[in-house]
């Protein structure tokens, strides 16, 4: 039947023709009829399974791809500076005491990790130790002067403990390490408080050597403190004794500044930051009165309130002190816990004490501008006289540069840009170190010649910053010598006065600033 219907022969009649079209499907067999009757429902739901399916979207495929390969780029060579980075660590001891003027190296190789290893960015995994390794790719800035900048560490609070024969130990507990210090205007109550050591984060036996280097029988306490509830009871009240001296410092601070406020009847003088640069001076220094007296009023309330509850710690601290065994007489333990307050809170007293004085020199320094613009200049002394404190402020910050590369050399603390130009020139020489082929004795002599030369290199590469840096201001110095002969040309006897009184008076305030700047470098 199936071969009749696959040969059958269609008329060329136009009747026929016309039947045979009409009745096709009669033509085909049971079984091809259920196979296209199939397919048919299949497409048809299909159709209605995708008309329902929501369409996903995935974002713009191409940004992606192009993200994904520039990580792919960054990690690669991320890998490569690693795998330089890593591998065999050479220890030079120089020892220039030779009678003949030679210089004995002794040299210590200790093999690193695998060259070859591969380490990924999001994994933070030790790198296994081998022996085998001779590869030499270590960043010759570490074999040189310069000290490696220590790992920054994301922490709130960090404890210093610092321990002298002759003082006392200091214990600062510092919050905000990356909160940068602005010297132009002076900071709130809560601003400083960074400098305020505390005593409950530190651990119980520095506590004890802390309290024990305060007096002479330093024993005592160590021996006396030898339960946790004893420990707590004289942390508590350590803690309550540095902050009523905390706040009676602050309570000073703000007292200054209402005094000076109310002697010169200025209050928290503003003004614009175009004038503020031109004349190379703070915006601001200072504080309105109604924040001034309300911050005095809250800081003297706290101050009471602790001062209160001081005296309410000591009396119960007698009270325990007679049932402590061994006995320690409360008196000595008070005197203790009062010299190690004192002593933690000596940075404390000279940010306070570095405030005031700046606060003051502010103040003067704005007074001064307002002198000059008494006498009513024109527009020509008032352009010379911008220039010559321009060209000062110049100089001062100059000399800043200067003084900071000196003290940088002396602590040995260099810009990591010096060590960053010196380690791209000698990318070139790390793979040639790295070669299988040298004896290690021979790797590190020449590790060592390079770890010489660089240090040489750096040396006079820092003679030569400082030959710039005084060039410069000799050339400052040259162009204010220029402007300062133009004064009696076009200025009286007062205005030349109120302009070099104004300049010395940035001068005693950048001297100020940058000894407590090199102070706290």
């Amino acid at each position: 039947m199936a071969h009749i219907n696959h040969n059958i022969r269609i008329p060329h009649t136009n009747g026929s023709s016309q039947d045979a079209q009409g009745h096709w499907w009669e033509m085909l067999s049971r079984t091809q009829i259920l196979i296209q009757q199939q397919e048919n429902l299949n497409n048809h739901n299909n159709k209605e399974q995708q008309q329902t399916k929501k369409k996903k979207r995935r974002g713009n495929r191409k940004a992606q791809r192009l993200r994904r390969s520039e990580r792919r780029q960054v990690q690669k060579q991320s890998n490569n500076k690693n795998h330089m980075a890593e591998s065999v660590i050479i220890v030079v001891d120089d020892n220039d005491d030779n009678v003949e003027g030679e210089q004995q190296t002794q040299i210590q190789t200790y093999s690193l990790n695998k060259h070859l290893e591969t380490r990924s960015e999001n994994k933070r995994k030790r790198q296994e130790l081998n022996q085998d390794n001779i590869d030499v790719s270590r960043s010759f800035s570490q074999l040189s002067i310069s000290q490696g900048n220590k790992p920054k560490r994301n922490k709130r609070t960090t404890t210093t403990t610092t321990t002298d024969e002759t003082n006392n130990q200091l214990v600062k507990v510092v919050n905000g390490q990356n909160q940068k210090e602005n010297d132009n205007e002076l900071l709130p109550m809560n601003s400083i408080q960074r400098f305020k050591p505390s005593y409950l984060k530190i651990s119980d036996q520095g506590f004890k050597q802390m309290l024990s280097n305060g007096i002479d029988n330093g024993d005592e306490i160590i021996q006396c403190l030898n339960t946790d509830e004893k420990l707590q009871c004289v942390r508590q009240m350590t803690e309550k004794t540095n902050t009523i001296y905390y706040l009676d410092l602050q309570r000073q601070l703000w007292r200054d500044y209402y005094d000076h406020g109310m002697r010169e009847n200025q209050w928290a003088p503003r003004v614009s930051k175009s004038f503020a640069k031109q004349h190379y001076t703070c915006r601001t220094y200072g504080f309105a009165k109604h924040q001034v007296e309300k911050h005095l009023q809250t800081i003297t309330r706290q101050f009471h309130d602790r001062l209160i509850e001081l005296q309410q710690s000591i009396t119960q601290l007698e009270n325990n002190v007679q049932q402590w065994q061994p006995y320690i007489d409360p008196a000595i333990l008070c005197n203790a816990i009062n010299t190690c307050v004192q002593s933690a809170q000596q940075r404390l007293r000279q940010q306070v004490d570095y405030k005031r004085k700046m606060f003051t020199l502010d103040s003067n320094d704005r007074n001064l501008i307002t002198k000059f613009y008494d006498f009513k200049p024109n527009d020509e002394q008032v352009q010379l006289a911008k220039q010559i404190w321009q060209t000062t402020a110049n100089i001062l910050k100059t000399q800043e540069q200067e003084e900071i590369l000196r003290k940088r050399i002396f602590l040995r603390r260099l810009p990591s840009a010096y060590d960053k130009i010196i380690n791209q020139s000698l990318d070139y020489v790390k793979p040639m170190l790295s070669n299988k082929v040298l004896d290690k004795d021979r790797r590190a002599s020449l590790v060592s010649n390079y770890s010489k030369t660089i240090t040489q290199y750096k040396f006079d590469f820092m003679t030569l910053t400082l030959d710039t840096i005084q060039n410069v201001i000799r050339g400052h110095q040259q162009q204010l010598v220029k402007l300062q002969n133009k004064l009696p040309q076009c200025c009286n006897q007062m205005l030349i006065e109120a302009i070099e009184n104004r300049r010395q008076a940035m001068e005693k305030r950048h001297e100020l600033y940058l000894k407590h700047k090199l102070h706290s470098f």
